[in-house]
């Protein structure tokens, strides 16, 4: 599958630059979408019509370090919404669109806002009694039950100097993966087949809210909370035929349930003072979470021969305090913020053998306690200028110091960030952009303690040696627009990495999550929108999506360069929508294709098609959708219509990999059960 979107994107760039040139683009005031654009969309809520602009890709802000600089590219009535991870994407979700008076379009290097580059969308809104949206996606499938709690309600509205949402949202999963998996010796005979199926059933429900207040003098003060609840539950059955005397005949049965509650809470405060605006910032994130794993294996008599569980508790709190002192006006602003984080994890797992007898009984029990602790301050200084009225420079200088604690171990580090970027615009219809900085990643605290899959049968011990990565980041982007619509977007990345977070082998033949010395990283995006009206299709719209990745880094055991393991090397996308002038009929497709780079570990190298927590190698869906039936908009959507499998592989060698031969080499292709078929019913009251 992964010709055609190459060819197809590849061929509409050239079709891009073959377009007639009759005129510039029009002004950069004209980059702004009134609720009339989006009528043909029949959009519910801010974030549908987010979604339907042209040439735009909505960025979250990631879960990385603190809150910094930048973060989504999405702001609400000129303000940045704080928080992390999904926090804008659950604000706007509970604006209906019937709030939105604009939508505009912004170059973010034009903006007083330290850290945004690229395109950012400004939502405009006004205020208004209370409005609501529903949306009720269930989602049926041949060999399962059917997802029926998929979609949410919100409300919001305002009274007195109070602005209030309200939301409640609900995501279900239900997918069963089924297919062969063969196991053969280094010299490619096979001594074992399996029958396997694994079966993933979860839900997370979420109640949301938020809260603003616009006071006198320029003050403002926003508040966002969110609680939600995942349960989730993978079974793998695996039946073995033994091929040969080296194979197993038998059944393994491996349960995994979760359950893990998150609890988020986001303040600001904005005022005047110096001069200037003074904004105070707080978010709160708190986690529990509990896992349990157990594998079973039995004869074909049904006597065990094999029973052992895996189980994890753990509680993690983030805290995050900052301040941000801003001084703006005759096309300079200047900003200095101070930011002080708390991070803690306290982690306890055991790992218990069962007696084979008496399955209730614990025969033998291995147990871990962890507390990782961070405290970490930061102070920057940034500043944005118009150099001239078509180009800007944003700056910005600062440095963190953090202390990690594990038990007796505490570790200081001092490390320098910041970035330099400029924004020219040669034409209305170019805009250029190019950036330097230097980063300091965010590393998850789990990767610390040991972890054992038994589902995968690989176990990570504990690492109390790692650090965050760090890295020089440099990248470019042209933007190039024409008259009737179409979008060409290209982007050019590349990191040189230090202390690259990856698996390294430790002692004889054990494995860990640890720090690779040096890496490089190199990327390019395009992103082409065209508008089928001057291609002879009134109402359409083709949307393709690319990024292409590679990487270098020296492999810790084998010395030889590889990719930097789990590295998405290829995701491709195509996304076509066709508005039947004239009628309230719409019809179209999704297509997507990615490719993953091996994972190395210390005794295996292991292939796989699906990036984690993904149910897919690639979407790929037709629809056909109507604007107004009976008061809805209506959408029925078919899915994994291309037989697209699931495929697993990995090399098991007898030891480590530099010293010892093949052991197995397993292989394993699950069906996916399409189609699928998706039915969407949503409105606004």
């Amino acid at each position: 599958m992964s010709q055609p979107p190459a060819r197809l994107l590849i061929l509409a760039i050239a079709l891009a630059a073959s377009l007639p040139q009759k005129a510039e683009a029009q002004p950069e005031e004209s980059r702004v979408y009134e609720p009339a654009f989006f009528i043909a969309f029949a959009p519910q809520t801010a974030l549908e019509m987010v979604e339907r602009l042209p040439g735009f890709t909505l960025e979250e802000a990631d879960e990385g370090r603190g809150l910094g600089q930048g973060g989504t590219n999405v702001l609400l009535n000129g303000q940045l919404i704080t928080g992390k991870g999904e926090a804008a994407t659950t604000q706007i979700a509970q604006i209906s669109a019937r709030n939105v008076v604009q939508i505009e379009i912004l170059d973010g290097g034009t903006l007083d806002i330290p850290g945004f580059t690229g395109l950012v969308a400004n939502i405009v809104t006004q205020r208004s009694n209370w409005t609501g949206s529903m949306l009720w996606e269930p989602e049926f499938k041949s060999s399962d039950e059917a997802e029926w709690l998929n979609g949410n309600i919100a409300l919001s509205g305002s009274f007195s100097d109070l602005d209030l949402s309200l939301a409640l949202s609900s995501t279900a999963v239900r997918q069963t993966f089924v297919g062969p998996e063969e196991l053969e010796d280094a010299d490619g005979f096979v001594f074992e087949r399996r029958d396997e199926s694994l079966a993933i059933a979860g839900d997370q429900p979420m109640l949301s809210t938020s809260l603003s207040w616009q006071g006198d003098g320029d003050q403002q003060f926003n508040a966002r909370a969110s609680l939600s609840q995942l349960d989730l539950t993978r079974q793998q059955i695996s039946r073995t035929e033994a091929v040969s005397t080296r194979g197993f005949d038998g059944l393994s049965i491996g349960r995994f349930d979760q359950v893990r509650r998150n609890t988020r809470l986001d303040f600001d405060y904005t005022r005047p003072a110096l001069g200037g605006s003074l904004k105070f910032i707080a978010a709160l994130a708190h986690t529990d979470n509990g896992a349990i794993t157990r594998s079973t294996t039995r004869q074909p008599d049904g006597v065990r021969i094999a029973d052992q569980s895996f189980e994890e508790n753990s509680l993690s709190n983030e805290h995050i305090l900052r301040l941000e002192q801003n001084w703006g006006g005759n096309g300079r602003s200047w900003q200095l913020a101070g930011e002080a984080v708390s991070n803690t994890l306290e982690l306890d797992t055991s790992l218990l053998a069962y007696d084979l007898v008496d399955e209730e009984r614990i025969s033998a029990r291995s147990e871990s306690t962890t507390r990782i602790e961070e405290a970490r301050g930061e102070v920057t200084l940034a500043h944005s200028r118009d150099l001239r009225e078509e180009l800007d420079l944003q700056l910005s200088l600062g440095a963190e110091r953090s202390t990690l604690s594990q038990g007796a171990i505490e570790r200081s580090f001092f490390r320098p960030k910041g970035f330099v970027a400029i924004t020219w615009r040669p034409r209305p219809s170019w805009t250029l952009s190019a950036r330097v900085a230097r980063e300091v990643g965010q590393i998850s605290f789990r990767d610390f303690a040991t972890s054992v899959s038994l589902f995968e049968q690989v176990t990570t011990e504990n690492n109390p040696e790692l650090v965050p990565e760090q890295s020089w980041e440099f990248s470019a982007r042209a933007e190039h627009r024409w008259t009737a619509g179409h979008i060409l977007t290209m982007e050019l990345e590349h990191a040189d990495i230090e202390d690259l977070v990856d698996q390294i082998p430790l002692g004889a033949s054990g494995n860990a999550i640890g720090n690779i010395p040096n890496a490089s990283r190199t990327s390019m995006r395009a992103q082409l929108t065209l508008e089928g009206a001057e291609l002879g299709l009134p109402g359409a719209q083709l949307e393709l999506r690319g990024q292409w990745r590679s990487s270098s880094v020296t492999d810790p055991i084998g010395g030889f360069e590889r990719d930097i393991g789990g590295l998405i090397l290829r995701d491709i996308r195509a996304d076509f929508r066709h508005d039947i002038p004239g009628t309230l009929w719409a019809y179209g497709f999704s297509l997507q294709d990615r490719e993953l780079a091996p994972t190395y570990r210390s005794s295996l190298i292991q292939y796989r098609n699906v990036p984690p927590g993904a149910l897919t190698p690639g979407e790929n869906s037709v629809f056909i959708e109507h604007a107004n039936m009976f008061g809805l908009r209506a959408r029925l959507e078919l899915a994994e219509l291309l037989d697209q499998n699931s495929n697993f592989s990995r090399r098991i060698y007898d030891g480590r990999r530099d010293s010892d031969l093949i052991d197995r080499i397993e292989t394993r292709s699950r069906e996916l059960g399409g189609p699928h078929v998706r039915i969407s019913l949503a409105r606004s009251f």
